[in-house]
């Protein structure tokens, strides 16, 4: 599991279809204040799928449960649901750290920046500051 706060002028909806296939959950901050409330929910809902007690399908939902109390998943989601765009709660669970940053390695391969820039752009940016 990773965890960390963040900001995005994107949505919700639009973080999470980017998210590229890893069970990722974008929250608001006040859901957890530790990891140690994300590693309890984490342990808890994988222990409800061994046990086949689980109230939900996907462990992430399970997890969601677990973290916010509640039995029901759009009650949940309801109560975790981010408030602020400029303030959120991201949690991918499963895979490993390495896993998780060779993905996010390979997206940024695909919108890197180019090598070289043009020149007119060169030249803008370096005579931007010669007052006519």
């Amino acid at each position: 599991m990773m965890a960390f706060l963040a900001e995005s002028a994107l949505g919700v909806g639009e973080l999470l279809k980017r998210s590229g296939g890893m069970e990722a959950l974008v929250l608001d901050p006040s859901a957890a204040e530790s990891l140690e409330e994300l590693e309890l929910a984490l342990h808890l809902a994988r222990k409800s799928f061994g046990a086949k007690t689980a109230l939900a399908k996907k462990l992430k939902y399970e997890f969601l449960l677990w973290l916010t109390g509640k039995t029901d998943i759009k009650s949940a989601m309801v109560k975790s649901a981010p408030k602020d765009p400029g303030n959120l709660l991201i949690v991918l669970l499963g895979g490993s750290k390495a896993h998780v940053l060779k993905e996010l390695e390979a997206r940024e391969k695909k919108k890197a920046l180019k090598k070289n820039a043009d020149a007119l752009r060169l030249e803008e940016i370096s005579l931007s500051r010669i007052k006519n």
